[in-house]
C-alpha cells in the first residue's frame, strides 16, 4: 500500500513539474513577442527621426536658398507657415500610422497572452482533477483495504466468543469425526481419577463421573454407561486414556465392548489438554469397523 502511495505521489508530481514546464515555455514565448514587439517600435521610431531630420535639412536648405535669393519677406513668413502647417501634417500622418500599428501589435499580443492564459488555466484545471482522482482511488483502495481487514478481525472476533461460548468448561475438542445430530458420539477422558463425558458436538456441557482407581475395570464401565445413558442413547464413544495403564487399559476398553459400544481409543498423558488447536487427532470409526 505503502509503494502504491509512493507511485502516485511520484506521477503527481511529474505531473505538475511537466504543468510547471509548460508555463514556462508560454512565458518565454510571450516575452519573445513583447520583445519583438519593441524592436519593431524602436525601428519605427528610428525610421520617423531619420524623415523628420531629412524633413528639417529640406526646410534650412530651403531657408538658406531664400536668404540667398531675394525675397519679399511676406512671401517668405507665408511659405513658412505653409510648410509648418505641412510638416505638422505630416508628423500628424506619422504619429497616427505609428499608433495605429502599435495599437494592432499590443491588441495581438494581448490575444496571444490571454490564451496563453486561458490554456495554463486548463491545463491547471486538469491537473487538479487528475489529482483528485488520483487522491481519491488512493482513498478508495485505502478504505477497501481497512474494511477487508476490519471484516477479517470481526470475524475472528466473533469465531473467538462463539468458542468461548462452545467451552465455558475449559473442554475443547479436537476431535475430527463423522458425528452428527442423528449419529453422536461422546468422549469418555478418563485420564483421572474421574471420567468427564462429553459430546462431541457440545463439549461446552460435562458430566463428570467418579470412580475408584483400585476397583474392577468392569465397575468402572458400568459407572460410566450408566451415566452415559442418562445423558444419550449413542453407543459410539471416543475413550481417552493415559498410556502407562497399560493391561488395566485393554480391559477397560474390552468391558466397554462386552457392554455394547463401539470405541474408537485415544492414548494421551495428563499434561496434554484437549484442544482445538492440537495436532491430536482421533478419526471416526464406523460402526461396523468399530465392531
Amino acid at each position: 500500500m505503502r509503494r502504491r502511495k509512493r507511485e502516485q505521489a511520484v506521477n503527481l508530481f511529474a505531473f505538475q513539474d511537466i504543468i510547471t514546464g509548460v508555463a514556462g515555455v508560454m512565458l518565454f514565448a510571450l516575452l519573445l513577442l513583447v520583445v519583438q514587439l519593441s524592436l519593431r517600435l524602436a525601428s519605427q521610431a528610428a525610421d520617423l527621426q531619420e524623415q523628420q531630420t531629412e524633413q528639417q535639412s529640406q526646410q534650412v536648405d530651403q531657408q538658406r536658398n531664400q536668404i540667398d535669393s531675394p525675397v519679399d519677406p511676406k512671401d517668405s513668413l507665408v511659405s513658412l507657415e505653409l510648410q509648418l502647417d505641412q510638416l505638422r501634417r505630416e508628423n500628424q500622418d506619422l504619429i497616427d500610422a505609428l499608433s495605429r500599428d502599435s495599437k494592432s501589435e499590443i491588441e495581438k499580443a494581448q490575444s496571444e497572452l490571454a490564451e496563453l492564459i486561458r490554456e495554463s488555466e486548463a491545463a491547471k484545471s486538469q491537473a487538479e482533477s487528475l489529482q483528485q482522482q488520483i487522491a481519491s482511488q488512493a482513498v478508495s483502495a485505502d478504505r477497501k483495504e481497512m474494511l477487508a481487514k476490519r471484516q477479517k478481525l470481526q470475524d475472528q472476533l466473533e469465531s473467538l466468543k462463539k468458542e468461548e461460548q462452545r467451552h465455558k468448561s475449559g473442554k475443547l475438542v479436537a476431535f475430527k469425526t463423522s458425528a452428527n445430530q442423528a449419529r453422536q458420539m461422546w468422549v469418555v477422558d478418563a485420564r483421572d481419577f474421574r471420567a468427564d463425558l462429553f459430546d462431541v458436538q457440545d463439549p461446552s456441557s460435562v458430566t463428570s463421573v467418579a470412580y475408584d482407581r483400585k476397583q474392577p475395570s468392569y465397575e468402572t464401565a458400568a459407572q460410566i454407561k450408566t451415566a452415559l445413558e442418562k445423558q444419550t442413547k449413542s453407543k459410539s464413544i471416543i475413550l481417552v486414556l493415559r498410556p502407562s495403564l497399560g493391561g488395566t487399559g485393554s480391559d477397560l476398553l474390552a468391558d466397554f465392548r462386552d457392554l455394547g459400544f463401539n470405541i474408537a481409543l485415544e492414548l494421551l498423558d495428563e499434561e496434554t489438554l484437549i484442544t482445538e488447536s492440537a495436532d491430536v487427532t482421533v478419526e471416526s470409526v464406523d460402526d461396523e469397523a468399530m465392531q
